[in-house]
């Protein structure tokens, strides 16, 4: 089972509902444990086994951006 961890901006709301939302749409994933911790303040961002796949840059990534990226890496890690 992949790890995947989202760091959320304590304080954001705006960052707390695209944390909800994209949490949903990997925890639909069996393949996945999916866990929500606080980090610094203005951060989003994805780690699965501890590697970065997706962060706020400019702007929020969208909850598409992120499932892909968390597919992209599972995928890459498979064939390894």
């Amino acid at each position: 089972m992949k790890k995947v961890q989202i760091r959320r901006c304590p304080v954001c709301s705006t960052i707390g509902a695209r944390t909800q939302e994209v949490a949903a749409a990997l925890q639909r994933n069996p393949g996945l444990d999916v866990q929500v911790v606080d980090g610094q303040k203005g951060e989003f961002s994805v780690l699965m086994d501890g590697q970065q796949v997706a962060r706020k840059s400019a702007e929020l990534p969208s909850v598409e951006e992120v499932v892909a990226a968390v597919k992209h890496v599972a995928l890459a890690k498979q064939t390894a």
